[in-house]
């Protein structure tokens, strides 16, 4: 289990938008259009890198949800996703499809139109057509956060709790909903365990948001309550704090929680102190407060004196400033149970603002409720949820640039340490959009630094992509990284330049951090931080011994003595002892994780050339499949597979086995050792073939940890590549393959004969 201060306890994204949506439906101000529709939420936010939030509303006598939206904000649709509590009817559909929306998705409950069963499937069915043929993606998207992290983050948001069964949503049964209607046929019961799950958190954080009724004011509690689930949201390692604008018009316009800015890895900034401390600075100085998103990410600029702002505490002294410099009248906030450490700062905002407090309910939080649910039954055991990969994509990133200083096609050409003052360096490029597409790997040559090399390669086409090296780029490649004008650079914690003189060093150190500074790329160290579950995950993943002779030995600038300066080159000078323990402790678990990913070496890998068939002991392959190992432990399925296309000596393709990109896992599950849904994996050779950055494959090598199945067979015989390479592993087992004797590319076989 995870730290309770720990900044990743929280919501994820789109689960949070779907509590939203269905909280939107609970709202006393919200009806159905009609005896024909359902009553319905919705949500709507950009679908840009950041999400933010651009309205909330529901439905209303005459109006339907989205009706409400366009009425409200006409041109909030263009290219948004939307989240709504029901399937759309073909009335909504109609308008999200003008709206030119992206994407859609709802809950599996009752549909938004109403009627005999006849009548809403036919409505059901046009709906799905119209989608289809506007290729806007529409789907069922059930919340997967697990009961336990949500039962972590209500202590974070500081709530109580007071038990509430009123809300209709909870009463629905799973188990008898028409599964058909949504498209979803072969996973119902996969369906109805999620769907369980998703109420049982919903229900949990309802239920930590009650307020202390007061007459005639069921609006402002249900406001308060969104707030809450806002909050849930915060990668504030203490404290979540969420907070709406609300129009009169019937629609939230304006929506954020406190953390840490857009684009910065959270794990190397301070985590605790609301003062300035004597070594370093607190969190207070790089958190951005709820009020102050929510300001920045409004939806309608100009704010009216009829408009609410909600929050689940009361704005600070500099928050005030900005509401009173917008011209925010009325406040609604949950009072503090501790006494304000400002004096005079409660009577500020009576005195500024239209200003309003609530209680909440004396009930204390607990932890599980009473039914056999929360006790942890044996479904529930049994139900692992969807597969979730060893590693993030930020940690594949990095995990890869510090392979790439393993390349023997580099090292062979490999300077020794006293003709150059530059270490050997890896380098890997992705999009910086979903779902982040690996475009190159290089490594440092004896003529080249990692960084030239590759943007040789490719130029003009890295504009606003991120960077992750296995150094900190020395200024040569600091300002090539900038004239490629790329948007982020992350490294491992050592150094590419190398010099005896320590203020040389210092002085050359501090110009790269210029360069980036000044030039507006975000530029910082990254370290893994891997939890309990994915480090047992990845050290049982190996089953063969490992092996390090040919692999350079990872190590970072804290292995030695550590001074003031090595913490200010890396801006960690925030680290206080205990926590600079803990980060080297990440860094151990890190470099761990690392080892037993890449560290195999497979003895015999087996290529057909031609007609003859030959042991090759070839380094390069070796390699690799190490590659193919990394790349696979970002797979979705229990059984990984990873694949590395090689053209000319240069890796133009990498993919894994997964879902399609951008598929919602929640209908995706395994349960004890078996997979399910299959048939919807994506495979590694397929994903690395379509994902080339070269077109031209003809005359490539491709390497994968797993004998390719026939349709990646007639993939690679359509594309040219000229070799297939896998290696003799006890869990080698074919996928599908079939006999086809058609002439194609030469294949490695596992067990030394013609595939």
């Amino acid at each position: 289990m995870e730290d309770e201060s720990h900044p990743c306890i929280r919501l994820e994204k789109k689960d949070l938008y779907m509590f939203l949506a269905r909280l939107m439906e609970e709202s006393p101000e919200c009806h159905a259009p009609s005896d024909q529709f359902n009553k319905t939420g919705i949500v709507i936010c950009e679908s840009d890198k950041v999400h933010k939030i651009v309205a909330m509303s529901f439905s209303t006598s005459g109006l339907h949800a989205v009706q409400q939206i366009i009425r409200c904000l006409p041109s909030s649709l263009r290219n948004s996703t939307v989240f709504l509590s029901r399937k759309p009817c073909t009335t909504c559909t109609t308008f999200l499809i003008q709206g030119s929306v992206s994407s859609v998705y709802y809950w599996p409950v009752a549909p938004e139109k109403k009627g005999d069963d006849s009548v809403v499937k036919e409505d059901v069915q046009q709906a799905d057509h119209m989608f289809l043929r506007s290729h806007i993606s529409s789907s069922v998207l059930l919340p997967i956060t697990s009961f336990e992290t949500v039962k972590m983050i209500a202590k974070k948001i500081l709530c109580r709790r007071q038990p509430n069964r009123n809300s209709e949503f909870l009463h629905y049964q799973p188990e008898k909903i028409d599964y058909s209607l949504f498209n979803i046929h072969i996973c119902k019961d996969t369906c109805v365990k999620r769907m369980e799950n998703a109420l049982r958190c919903y229900n949990f954080l309802l239920e930590c948001s009650q307020l202390e009724k007061k007459p005639e004011e069921d609006v402002h509690r249900h406001a308060l309550q969104l707030c809450y689930f806002l909050a849930a949201r915060s990668s504030d390692p203490h404290r979540g704090v969420g907070c709406v604008l609300y129009s009169q018009d019937g629609y939230f316009f304006g929506a954020g929680y406190n953390g840490y800015p857009i684009g910065i890895l959270y794990a190397n900034l301070p985590l605790a102190g609301r003062k300035q401390q004597t070594a370093g600075f607190a969190k207070r100085e790089v958190v951005v407060h709820a009020e102050a998103n929510v300001l920045l990410y409004r939806s309608k600029p100009k704010i009216e004196e009829s408009d609410v702002l909600y929050c689940t505490k009361p704005p600070c002294c500099d928050c005030r400033n900005l509401l009173k410099n917008v011209k925010v009248k009325t406040i609604h906030c949950v009072k503090e149970s501790f006494k304000q450490c400002e004096e005079g700062h409660l009577d500020d905002l009576k005195k500024n603002f239209d200003y309003h407090e609530w209680e909440q309910c004396e009930t204390q939080l607990t932890a599980v409720s009473s039914d056999s649910k929360d006790n942890g039954g044996a479904e529930g055991r049994n139900d692992e949820g969807p597969p979730v990969p060893h590693l993030k994509k930020e940690d594949l990133c990095i995990f890869l640039a510090l392979h790439m200083e393993n390349s023997p096609s580099e090292s062979q050409t490999r300077p020794s340490e006293s003709q150059t003052l530059y270490c050997k360096t890896g380098i890997v490029i992705c999009e910086a959009s979903k779902p982040k597409r690996i475009i190159a790997l290089g490594c440092s040559t004896e003529e080249l630094h990692a960084v030239p090399k590759v943007l040789l390669r490719f130029p003009n086409a890295l504009k606003g992509c991120e960077v992750y090296m296995s150094r900190m780029p020395c200024n040569s490649c600091a300002k090539f990284l900038v004239q490629a004008q790329v948007s982020q650079v992350y490294y491992w914690p050592n150094l590419e330049i190398k010099m005896a003189e320590d203020r040389s060093r210092h002085d050359l150190i501090q110009h790269t951090n210029a360069i980036f500074t000044e030039s507006y790329v975000v530029a910082a160290v990254y370290v893994p931080t891997i939890d309990n579950q994915r480090k047992m995950q990845i050290l049982n993943s190996n089953q063969r011994a490992p092996s390090d002779d040919d692999l350079v030995q990872i190590t970072s600038v804290f292995d030695g003595k550590i001074g003031a300066n090595i913490l200010k080159y890396f801006n960690l000078e925030h680290l206080k002892e205990n926590q600079l323990e803990q980060y080297k402790e990440n860094l151990t678990t890190a470099k761990n994780c690392f080892k037993t990913l890449a560290s195999c070496k497979d003895e015999e890998i087996i290529i057909l050339e031609e007609k003859e068939s030959a042991v090759k002991n070839n380094p390069k392959y070796t390699y690799a499949l190490q590659l193919c190992d990394l790349l696979a432990s970002r797979s979705d399925n229990n059984n990984g597979v990873g694949t590395v296309i090689y053209k000319e000596d240069n890796i133009v393709a990498l993919g894994y086995s997964g879902y399609p990109k951008g598929a919602m896992n929640s209908l995706f599950c395994r349960k004890a050792d078996v997979d399910f849904d299959q048939h919807a994996i994506v495979c590694a050779e397929a994903n690395a073939i379509i994902m080339s950055s070269e077109r031209d494959l003809c005359n490539a090598e491709l390497i994968t940890t797993r004998k390719p199945c026939h349709d990646c067979l007639k993939l690679i015989r359509a594309k040219n590549i000229a070799k297939v390479i896998w290696p003799l592993r006890d869990r080698n087992q074919s996928r599908g393959l079939t006999e086809d004797h058609s002439e194609g590319p030469s294949v490695a076989a596992a067990d030394g004969e013609p595939a």
